[in-house]
């Protein structure tokens, strides 16, 4: 079966199936296929009326719930391309992408969890001259636009469907800045639909799976390994303002989830909840993971637990998502040691500083070529044209060798190493050693000026039960070359993490420099 052109391509099947059956469930919210498509048509009909056509961007400040998927759809339909803002951003950080962006319009809640956001959306107003759509926070369907009738809508969507352009922006990504400005990844109506459809058939292959959406929406993997996962298989969502391992577990049985995704971190503290070991997992059939490898303690309590097959993926906002993903497999091997095999779509390729390409077994650059390449930076014409090699492959800065049998073996960021008395220093290394130790719940290590080695590790550790500094370090040296053992060791009580539960390594910077 042949991606789909777009994600309104994608859904336009299923909602001429009929309008009755379940798109989302918020709560004690069930929304019908038919009420999703009609309140996200009403909802496009008043981003027209204030002014907003083909092309213009819209904001979009929500967590996981009903308003984030309709205003997606609501651009959609009138061609304008959409960005999502993630509810943590303070006001400053809010403006920045909003100007950055040109949006016409900004959706948002008025208040999030404890968060008053009245002052902010004010502020917008006056200083960027942007129209504002409020909405309450507590969700009711009857608070939204009046759905439209369903002839009408499945008119509205052909019609929208039939002036689409693939190659045309679906939404714009604010990457974190974690190296300087925010920049705005425009990824194409084909390479999200591209992305999510091959997830679901090469990674999951379920009929109309439901699965919990409890990423950021403004984020690629709830995009496409969530949202778009759902949209091209006619799959349920069942939409959580926040991730909270009870819940999910809960979740996982009233709603009898088929997939669990997420962070390895979410991973951990779902298997760490005291109502894992008692918990009904047998509808799920896959759990998933990217952003890091997980914990060899917390994978094989999943394995005991549920009967699912298991997949790793590693990829970027700039690659539509995962690069590579491991198929399916319960091979414990494969799951620890590996991020998985490349995606036979894409080509990929490990290169050496000068782009020449490398051999299986020799470590470089992962640079890939794709089919539906995301569209460069908005309003970055020198940062786009950057971003990918002479001949068209993307850059994406990360180190990887490709072993015998076929598989990825990543290396860590070429912008994470380090020199150490003048030897390259690959953090991800030393942080799967330190997470080998039962005691060790996550480890992060970053390079820091020194007056003797020039630079040195200073590993940051999360413990599971009490461990000393030399504890640490002589399980290092047991396991890694003297250059490679950290100089430095702080047990800190929570790993600082970013709002798709990265390490926050911005932030382990900045007590490295106090400490």
């Amino acid at each position: 079966m042949r991606p789909p052109r777009s994600l309104l391509h994608a859904l336009e099947p299923f909602l001429e199936a009929g309008a009755d059956k379940e798109a989302l469930v918020f709560g004690a919210h069930r929304i019908s296929f038919g009420d999703m498509a009609g309140h996200a048509a009403a909802l496009a009909e008043v981003l027209f009326a204030k002014g907003v056509q083909k092309g213009d961007r819209v904001a979009a400040l929500f967590p996981p719930r009903p308003e984030a998927i309709l205003s997606l759809l609501a651009c959609w339909l009138i061609g304008a391309t959409w960005m999502g803002i993630n509810p943590r951003y303070q006001r400053r950080e809010q403006a920045q992408i909003l100007a950055d962006a040109g949006v016409k319009v900004l959706m948002s809640m008025t208040r999030i969890g404890k968060r008053d956001l009245a002052d902010d959306l004010a502020s917008h107003e006056t200083d960027l001259g942007i129209s504002v759509l409020r909405f309450a926070p507590a969700f009711a369907p009857e608070a939204l636009p009046e759905k439209l009738q369903y002839d009408e809508v499945l008119r509205r969507w052909r019609e929208a469907s039939g002036t689409l352009e693939p190659d045309s922006p679906s939404v714009v990504i604010y990457t974190s800045g974690s190296t300087g400005k925010p920049k705005g990844a425009l990824i194409t109506h084909a390479g999200l639909a591209f992305r999510s459809h091959t997830l679901h058939t090469d990674r999951f292959n379920l009929p109309e799976p439901t699965q919990l959406i409890d990423l950021p929406v403004n984020h690629i993997g709830a995009l496409a390994s969530g949202i778009g996962v759902a949209m091209a298989s006619g799959g349920k969502m069942i939409l959580s303002e926040q991730f909270d391992p009870g819940a999910t577990l809960k979740t996982a049985f009233e709603e009898k989830l088929a997939i669990i995704s997420g962070v390895p971190a979410m991973l951990a503290r779902l298997v760490e909840h005291p109502d894992f070991a008692t918990s009904d997992l047998s509808s799920v059939k896959a759990i998933s993971w990217g952003a890091g490898p997980i914990n060899e303690a917390v994978l094989r309590k999943l394995l005991n637990a549920t009967d699912a097959v298991f997949s790793q993926q590693y990829g970027m906002t700039e690659s539509n998502g995962p690069i590579v993903f491991t198929p399916p497999t319960r091979d414990v091997e494969i799951l620890l040691n590996t991020t998985g095999k490349p995606d036979p779509r894409l080509e990929l390729r490990i290169a050496d500083e000068s782009g020449q390409p490398l051999l299986d077994g020799e470590e470089g650059e992962v640079q890939i070529r794709h089919p539906h390449p995301f569209a460069g930076y908005l309003g970055n014409v020198e940062a786009s044209a950057a971003a990918f090699t002479a001949d068209g492959f993307l850059h994406t800065g990360d180190l990887a060798k490709i072993r015998d049998d076929g598989y990825l073996v990543f290396c860590g960021r070429s912008k994470e190493m380090y020199k150490s008395g003048g030897f390259n220093v690959y953090p991800r290394e030393i942080e799967i050693a330190l997470e080998a130790h039962p005691a060790i719940r996550a480890a992060a290590v970053l390079g820091v000026d020194d007056e003797q080695w020039g630079q040195v590790g200073h590993a940051f550790v999360e413990l599971a039960s009490p461990l000393t500094s030399d504890d640490i370090t002589g399980w290092c040296k047991a396991r890694l070359a003297d250059f490679k053992v950290p100089k430095r060791v702080s047990v800190i009580d929570a790993m600082p993490r970013t709002p798709v539960d990265k390490v926050d390594r911005m932030q382990l910077a900045e007590l490295a420099a106090r400490s």
